[in-house]
């Protein structure tokens, strides 16, 4: 039957000084079983409270009128009330065909409520929720369990083997096989034809996401340039922990195995197109490693005792901006930025596509948010921060993303090129880059996220978001054909190799709490490594991914926690080696 219960994972806001924030801002709606948590009224955006949480890729948010349903950890189904009568009692009815359940919970003095359904690991449906109080209040989610969702990864049907494909125009290349466009094949790669000019009309339609009631808008902070420090020396090359780079692993699916990094592997290699990353950094200033290495983290002290935890100082720090305070809280992020004023490296910076229950992907590619986005640029290069790496509408792919892109992605990918050109135009130094969620593709058609990409000269940087799950890495059969898969890392290697880009990994870790992940599993840590240093010649960032909060991914590597042994291992090969 249908599990029920109170979560009591969600920690209410005021009971969350000093923990680790939430990619995502998670919702702030106080616990029905903590009334008195309730968080007094701040100037601050919601998403900068000091909150744990989960990854970005686990939430997958619908909202009705006044209810909001949101997909917790793959398998819990958070239901959130507002604008109902302080302190009342309120009758939540959560049912499916076959599997129901209720329970009766008291809301808050503001009128507000948050509890917690549980389903089956293997189930897959539609979850139908209405909240009573005089007036009902409905709203649907679809959900598919851990399980569930693994056994139709497994089941999967084969990916076609095409070759990856430069896109046509580009200066300087070699020539390669064209391969047909995915709109007549299905094919993993973008052909010429699906690229599209950034004035060119949309016919597609925008997405139908229903959109939540917009927050309120967060506080205003001053401004002051960034001063930025001289970078530490580089390490020589024999401080590198001694590892062996593995020989090019037999591709499970018949794609090209990922090439050494050696320089002469690459000579003859076609040139880095107009537009491209040829200027990125070669390496990690700071940290000595070959490419910029660094953490997610929204605390200066955090990424600093990362940084000396591991014993390599940071190159770069990921930070979400606020995208449920309007168009201020992406354009003009006060918060984060002005958090690192004293962080010397790079900031890699997430932004949607538009702020939550504010628009559609469909407006933004007919280029009616072109002068919001310039703001953006303006604003960083008034901070000091026109370097940063901005990464449009990461995982676009999955549909637990509001911004995601439809089963045909022609409008997403004029909406990135609308945004990319328009951050550009006022901070010519800024790099874009274009990331998926590794491992599947819900959307586009087709189980590929490579449909949606925009084009070379709206690219600097080609990303993936690679978790230890779904399926784990225990193995290097298993390794080898979901990173060769075309959702996985090294298909993007290779793809960056042709058309002249470079390689982002903003989010990675090990899965002690995922419904299919591998755990403390140091293996996983090594195979990154590796293919990170065999792709030393296009691999540009990479951030490690730390959530210590119990139920999520428990990807927490540092101070001696969830995962020693993987800890560990990315201390020998990310770090000094030191215990």
């Amino acid at each position: 039957m249908f599990v029920l219960g109170l979560l009591q994972a969600v920690t209410p806001l005021a009971q969350a000084a000093g923990e680790t924030p939430s990619s995502q801002p998670s919702p702030t709606l106080p616990s029905a079983a903590s009334p008195s948590a309730t968080p007094a009224a701040s100037t601050e955006p919601a998403s900068t409270a000091a909150q744990p949480g989960v990854p970005i890729s686990t939430m997958t948010p619908q909202a009705g009128s006044r209810i909001t349903l949101v997909l917790f950890d793959e398998d819990i189904v958070l239901v959130g009330g507002r604008d109902f009568a302080a302190g009342d009692e309120v009758t939540v009815a959560a049912e499916t065909i076959s599997l129901g359940a209720s329970a009766l919970t008291k809301t808050d003095g503001d009128g507000r409520f948050i509890l917690g359904f549980r389903v089956p690991a293997d189930f897959k449906g539609t979850v139908n929720v209405k909240a009573t109080q005089g007036a009902a209040a409905a709203g649907t989610l679809d959900v598919i369990g851990p399980e569930a969702a693994a056994q139709e990864f497994k089941t999967a049907p084969a990916l076609p083997d095409l070759p990856v494909q430069r896109s046509a125009g580009t200066a300087g290349t070699a020539t390669s096989t064209a391969s047909p466009s995915p709109a007549a094949v299905g094919s993993p790669t973008p052909g010429a034809s699906s690229q599209q000019s950034p004035t060119v009309g949309v016919t597609a339609s925008p997405g139908t996401l229903p959109s939540p009631a917009s927050s309120a808008a967060a506080g205003s902070r001053g401004h002051r340039l960034f001063g930025s420090a001289s970078p530490s020396a580089a390490l020589p090359a024999t401080a590198l922990p001694a590892t062996t780079v593995p020989a090019a692993s037999p591709s499970v699916t018949g794609l090209p195995a990922v090439p050494s990094a050696d320089p002469t592997s690459t000579t003859g290699a076609p040139a880095p197109a107009a537009g491209g990353a040829s200027d990125i950094d070669a390496g990690g200033a700071k940290s000595g490693l070959p490419w910029l290495s660094g953490f997610q983290s929204h605390q200066l002290a955090q990424l600093t005792d990362f940084g000396n935890w591991r014993g390599r100082p940071n190159d770069l720090v990921h930070v979400y901006t606020d995208r449920t305070s309007g168009w201020g809280g992406l354009v003009q992020p006060s918060w984060p930025v002005d958090l690192f004023k004293g962080f010397a490296g790079k900031l890699l910076i997430s932004e949607p596509t538009y702020p939550k229950g504010q628009g559609d992907n469909g407006a933004c590619a007919r280029g009616e948010y072109d002068n919001e986005w310039k703001k953006l640029g303006s604003f960083l290069v008034e901070h000091g921060r026109g370097d940063s790496i901005v990464r449009i509408g990461w995982e676009f792919n999955g549909t637990f993303m509001y911004w995601h892109t439809d089963a045909d992605p022609a409008t997403f990918r004029t909406c990135f090129q609308k945004i990319s050109a328009a951050i550009k135009s006022t901070d010519p130094q800024v790099k874009i880059d274009w990331t998926f969620n590794a491992h599947n593709s819900p959307v586009p058609t087709g189980n590929s996220p490579w449909g949606a990409y925009p084009g070379d000269q709206y690219v600097d940087y080609v990303g993936i978001d690679a978790y230890d799950h779904f399926p784990p890495s225990k193995d290097d059969a298993t390794w080898n054909k979901q990173c060769e898969d075309v959702n996985g890392l090294c298909y993007v290697i290779r793809f960056a190799r042709e058309h002249g880009k470079k390689v982002g990994v903003g989010e990675w870790g090990v899965a002690s709490c995922s419904g299919d992940g591998g755990g403390d599993n140091p293996f996983y840590i090594q195979k990154m490594f590796e293919t990170f240093k065999a792709a030393g010649d296009v691999m540009g960032y990479d951030a490690y991914f730390s959530d210590p909060t119990p139920g999520n991914v428990c990807s927490t590597i540092t101070n001696g926690g969830q995962n020693p042994k993987a800890a560990a291992v990315y201390k020998k090969l990310f770090g000094t080696g030191s215990s």
